[in-house]
């Protein structure tokens, strides 16, 4: 919270009661259980950066902050970083220095890649209010969902957390590409379930997909939660089982030993954000009060 403070992304005594009362560090502690005490400070300020983030972009005035998009593409480029002033662009310059110099180059460029992504995918979704949700189905959900949830960011913290960064080849490679398409799926379905009286209560049906299903199917709100509690199920399953494909893809690239043991825990602590979580969504006075100020509302993420 205090460098929260620090860097102008929460300002007033309100706001930071409600951040206070979220517990940022608690979803970081839960969501990254394998972190040492330095590691666990710096994924708090990552978490409470890209709520801050989803903030501004929730507010239906609120423009694009051009100095953050474009330096999310100089980031990308490898480039020179530019020279900042808005608060959520300075925050990610120290966000960037701090975590990059921890993890290799590689890792660097998948992280800017995912940053890029979601700052652009958030800007372009705060302007379209117009989105006919009786037209929507769960495929064109996901698409706009994985990039402005901000999940795929998480994902590649979680191997800051570790302290290990996949090898390249493997990162790229088709079964784990979607090993993380389908843990994105999986963290957006546990935060749809655990925020429906909120998000309902905020009249917010686009960023949920039991409203979603709930509304364009008109069938009662139990039984999409249901369907989408069926969802979550066959998500889990389905990372189980490329866990396997993804121990013959290392096999097949020849990895070492080493580089083994590193992958396992990173997909054990993949495992771990999960169940971390779904259990800071179920303890969370966040979601036991409905409708919260739409100043401090958030719907895409945490």
């Amino acid at each position: 919270m205090q460098w929260a403070v620090e860097r102008g992304l929460v300002r007033g005594g309100e706001a930071e009661a409600y951040w206070r009362q979220v517990g940022l560090g608690e979803v970081s502690a839960r969501a990254y259980p394998y972190a040492d005490a330095a590691v666990g400070h710096l994924l708090t300020c990552w978490i409470g950066w890209t709520a801050c983030v989803e903030r501004y972009f929730d507010e239906p005035a609120a423009p694009p902050p051009g100095e953050l998009l474009t330096l999310a593409e100089s980031l990308v480029s490898m480039g020179a970083t530019p020279r900042v002033r808005h608060p959520l662009a300075a925050a990610l310059v120290d966000l960037w220095r701090d975590s990059g110099s921890l993890m290799p180059a590689h890792w660097r460029r998948h992280l800017a890649v995912d940053l890029a992504d979601y700052v652009n995918a958030c800007a372009a979704e705060s302007q379209d209010h117009v989105s006919d949700l009786r037209q929507m189905g769960a495929e064109e959900f996901f698409a706009q969902r994985r990039l402005t949830v901000g999940s795929y960011v998480y994902c590649d913290l979680v191997e800051l957390s570790v302290g290990f960064a996949v090898p390249d080849s493997l990162y790229r490679s088709p079964v784990f590409t979607r090993m993380r398409q389908v843990w994105n799926d999986l963290t957006s379905l546990v935060n749809d379930l655990a925020s429906v009286a909120k998000e309902l209560a905020a009249g917010d049906m686009l960023h949920n997909l039991v409203l979603l299903t709930h509304h364009r199917d008109a069938i009662p709100l139990a039984q999409a939660a249901l369907q989408v509690a069926t969802h979550i199920e066959d998500l889990a399953k389905t990372f189980i089982a490329l866990e396997g494909q993804l121990e013959t893809e290392a096999d097949r690239q020849g990895l070492a030993a080493a580089e083994r043991e590193g992958v396992g825990r990173c997909i054990e602590a993949m495992e771990a954000f999960i169940a971390g979580e779904q259990r800071w969504h179920e303890l969370s006075s966040r979601y036991a009060q409905a409708g919260e100020p739409s100043a401090t509302h958030d719907s895409k993420g945490l």
